[in-house]
């Protein structure tokens, strides 16, 4: 008989030991911690939890295969390519100013699994002319992890990021895998090391002092107490000035060390500051004063923007906009944007299924256009205009929806029903879910001053900013401070539904800014799927698509049964060229809602319900297969 979420009384005390000896977090899923524990069981040949138990203490190797099931080694070559461009286009500039041409900058891949990220570096190191004043080290808690990496041999998959090609001058193909140059190889130093344990950092194994530490998606495998140790170790770890990269899915370290956050345009990272230098953390701001964003220098288009996908999600990507690297996006005339469903189909340059190609960009109002120039993203150098967004028609008035946990409606005039995880409905209007042929967020009209307060008889009703606070929003708005205008708005409020009202209503006024105040919410609450998913849906509105990719698999990672997720999945996966992986998303879109009560509403689906979806994911699987049959590209 099961009791609980466990099928044995083994599988938590298991848990509960590697909880104690590693400091890893009870997983959000104990069905695939079974799975798991009991793949490693097997290769140990111990049937019994008892023995198997005393084995993992006893014996290292085994503890180590099974954190190997435990967590998800997820990764490829110039994953996340915004933190390389960062590397290439500040940090290594700023080194080399600081101390010379004859300085050996070091660096650091703490959790490398199979090598791929550590090989980025040096390679990335390698083309900037660092090749003989470089040390790059790697780390991981898995050794069979380590032995692929120091064999160097990889396959298609670790080739599918959008920096692939930046790889592909080391490598040999052979056969159907490729072989890693020796030139890269010599130039990274792997060894074991378990994070969670109080070894490091030392001078004798090279993690001392260093000027770049990548710990990306590994802090959210931590519990607490763990995450706040392994912070100050990071923080110990960094040389003066020393920078970090943590992942999108990783909980934020201000106040767990003296670390200086920093957003840039390429994301948020931290710095080392200088000894006596402090860093207030109120309780308002986790970023305090630092964490204003500070702009690049202008010129050299756009960077690649992709996003480190989080545990379990697929790969990232470079960032686009669809228009160009200004900062410019596509608009359509009218205001209204589609319901998942479908709803206003028929935009220009629509393609087959319907969705317009220019998805995520459509329901701008004609002049609410987006600034162009080459200074923040969203801004005109100097200027204080402001991109639109997408699905917000123009003037008060607007209905939508805000995902939360509860349900209700807001006063007129401002945002429409809020609605949980499975109901909720829209009003007549509505600025339409982020899916349809014309993607948007649904939310606050623009210039329409406060949100409503909601009225909803869920989980308690979201803070709403003041009139004050929203003025103070469009100021910082204005000069670019994209962090003071989340920390006015409340997206960076300790309540998710909260964050999320925020995020949408900064949506309003710039699209950029809320795309950066998305990322910080989602980084605050990693485990509530809704700010996942509205994370997607405004990088949709960017033409990012991979980007989008990623947000949209981290929210299913953390709920998969969001049909409209799916369906969103398969949307962009079309969009990528990605036809078997968009027929597949689709097919669980449909089977996920032909499964419920036709009349039943979808959570974070703008009111439609289970039938009308499954139409619309039914449709467009019907249109990727015909040409499939036919023997034509869809």
């Amino acid at each position: 008989m099961r009791q609980g979420p466990w099928s044995h009384e083994g599988y938590p005390a298991v848990l509960a030991l590697v909880e104690e000896r590693a400091g890893l977090a009870p997983p959000s899923c104990p069905a695939s911690a079974e799975e798991g524990i009991s793949r490693a069981m097997a290769r140990a040949g111990v049937s019994d939890f008892d023995e198997y138990r005393a084995r993992i203490t006893s014996d290292s190797a085994a503890m180590d295969d099974l954190l190997t099931e435990l967590t998800i080694g997820e990764t490829y070559f110039f994953r996340t390519p915004e933190h390389f461009e960062f590397l290439r286009r500040m940090v290594l500039p700023a080194l080399r100013e600081r101390h010379g041409p004859d300085y050996t900058v070091k660096m650091w891949s703490a959790a490398c699994s199979s090598g791929e990220e550590p090989y980025s570096m040096a390679a990335l190191l390698m083309s900037e002319g660092w090749g003989e004043h470089m040390a790059v080290y790697a780390t991981d808690v898995s050794r069979a992890s380590l032995a692929r990496a120091r064999r160097g041999h990889y396959g298609e998959w670790s080739m599918r990021g959008p920096w692939a090609e930046r790889m592909r001058v080391h490598l040999r193909p052979e056969g159907r895998q490729y072989v890693l140059s020796p030139e890269v190889k010599q130039r990274v130093r792997f060894s074991y090391l378990n994070l969670a344990l109080d070894t490091w950092p030392s001078p004798d194994s090279g993690i001392w002092k260093l000027d770049v530490v990548f710990c990306r998606n590994v802090l959210i495998y931590f519990n607490g107490s763990t995450i706040e140790a392994v912070a100050r170790r990071l923080h110990a770890s960094l040389g003066e000035g020393g920078v970090l990269f943590t992942g999108p899915s990783d909980p934020p370290l201000g106040g767990l060390a003296p670390l200086e956050p920093v957003l840039t345009e390429w994301g948020v990272f931290y710095r080392r500051l200088p000894p006596g230098t402090t860093v207030a953390v109120p309780d308002a701001s986790p970023f305090g004063d630092r964490g204003r964003m500070t702009v690049p220098p202008s010129g050299g288009g756009h960077p690649a923007h992709s996003g480190e996908g989080g545990v379990g999600t697929a790969p990232g990507g470079s960032a686009r906009t669809e228009t160009g690297a200004s900062g410019s996006t596509t608009r359509f005339p009218g205001g209204g944007a589609a319901s998942p469903s479908g709803g206003r189909a028929g935009a220009p340059g629509s393609g087959p299924s319907g969705a317009a190609t220019g998805i995520g960009t459509s329901g701008f109002a004609p002049g609410s256009g987006a600034a162009t120039g080459s200074g923040a993203p969203g801004f005109a150098p100097g200027s204080g205009t402001t991109t639109g967004t997408p699905g917000f028609p123009p003037g008060p008035g607007t209905s939508g929806t805000t995902p939360g946990r509860g349900s209700g409606s807001t006063s007129a005039g401002t945002a429409g029903t809020t609605h949980g995880r499975g109901t909720g409905s829209t009003s007549a209007g509505t600025a339409g879910a982020a899916h349809g042929s014309n993607v948007g967020v649904s939310g606050f009209a623009p210039g329409a001053g406060t949100p409503g307060a909601i009225q909803g008889t869920g989980s308690p009703s979201p803070r709403a900013p003041s009139p004050s606070e929203l003025s103070a929003a469009r100021r910082a708005l204005e000069r670019g401070d994209w962090r003071e205008a989340a920390l006015r708005m409340g997206a960076l409020d300790s309540d998710p539904d909260t964050a999320t009202a925020a995020v949408r209503a900064i949506a309003n006024l710039d699209a950029q800014a809320a795309v950066y105040a998305s990322a910080e919410a989602a980084s605050r609450h990693p485990l509530v799927p809704d700010l996942r998913y509205l994370e997607a849906l405004l990088l949709l509105g960017q033409g990012r698509l991979p980007d989008a990719e990623r947000s949209v698999r981290q929210a299913l990672y953390l709920e998969p049964t969001l049909a409209v997720a799916w369906l969103v999945l398969g949307r962009v996966l079309r969009r990528l060229g990605d036809t078997p992986g968009a027929l597949k998303a689709l097919r669980e879109a449909e089977a996920l809602c032909e499964a419920l009560p036709p009349d039943a509403p979808l959570p974070l689906a703008e009111g439609e319900h289970a039938r009308d979806l499954a139409r619309a994911a039914r449709d467009e699987r019907i249109r990727l297969e015909n040409p499939l049959t036919e023997g034509k590209a869809p």
